[in-house]
């Protein structure tokens, strides 16, 4: 079957059911603030055949993704006044690729968008040894002074590897060249990214099949080890520009459908 599978001309309301699967490390170049909603912690996750690893949930490298994707897409002046929770337009390459919900946008529209990108946790490439508080002297505003007071944050370890597997459903060339664009763009990650969180993405490879098959998980279990993978730049895509023109064609052309 996998013979068989080639990237879409043209996206389509119905899913094919074709995946694109691409392997992505992502290495920590300093310090790095991966937590949940408490300050005083950093994400780590116990498995049984791993061990306690340290993890990005997907949603957070999700919502890094998407507002890259955005950024880029503005400097097209494709949709320029879309912008992520309700303010979005709902008829772009972004809301298309990452999904929304049309009564609770600006655009106030009948229809919702299922993402199709797809992700899942990543997973460190090592067991979690300790870790370690970055402690540091709160600075007066006013005169510029340190004192008594003190701040203590858990950061995860600079030279951290983590894997996982990023999905496109249904691509096109064109939706492809944006992902593989936009993931290489991905340079800072976590809390306080002004100042930390610089990172290293690389994209190990790509597969094309009729179900998901690849995942971080079952790799690490190998060191990590995702079989044979095919390489990206053997893809024929299109410059980043004519990708996303065409994709805003293909966007307008299907809601333009759904009116019908």
């Amino acid at each position: 079957m996998m013979s068989t599978l080639n990237l879409l001309e043209k996206p389509t309301i119905l899913s094919k059911g074709i995946y694109f699967q691409l392997p992505v490390k992502i290495i920590l170049l300093d310090e790095t603030i991966i937590r949940s909603n408490e300050p005083e912690e950093v994400l780590t996750f116990g498995y049984k055949r791993l061990g306690n690893r340290f993890i990005i949930p997907w949603r957070k490298i999700k919502g890094k993704l998407r507002r890259l994707v955005l950024e880029k897409q503005r400097f097209y002046e494709i949709e320029p006044q879309c912008s992520l929770k309700d303010d979005l337009c709902m008829k772009c390459p972004t809301c298309f690729l990452f999904g929304g919900t049309g009564d609770t946008s600006s655009s106030k529209v009948k229809y919702n968008i299922l993402s199709r990108i797809y992700g899942e946790t990543f997973i460190s490439g090592s067991e979690v040894t300790q870790i370690t508080p970055y402690t540091a002297n709160a600075v007066s505003e006013k005169d510029y002074t340190t004192g008594q007071a003190l701040m203590s944050i858990l950061t995860i370890p600079k030279e951290t590897v983590f894997y996982g597997v990023i999905t496109l459903k249904d691509p096109t060339k064109e939706m492809v060249s944006i992902l593989v664009e936009n993931i290489k763009r991905l340079t800072r990650l976590g809390a306080r990214s002004v100042e930390w969180g610089r990172v290293q993405t690389e994209i190990q490879g790509y597969r094309l099949s009729d179900k998901e098959e690849l995942s971080a998980y079952y790799a690490l279990k190998g060191e990590p080890d995702f079989g044979e993978l095919n390489d990206i730049s053997e893809l024929d895509l299109p410059n980043i520009r004519e990708a996303y023109s065409k994709t805003n064609e293909h966007v307008k052309e299907l809601i333009a459908k759904l009116g019908n």
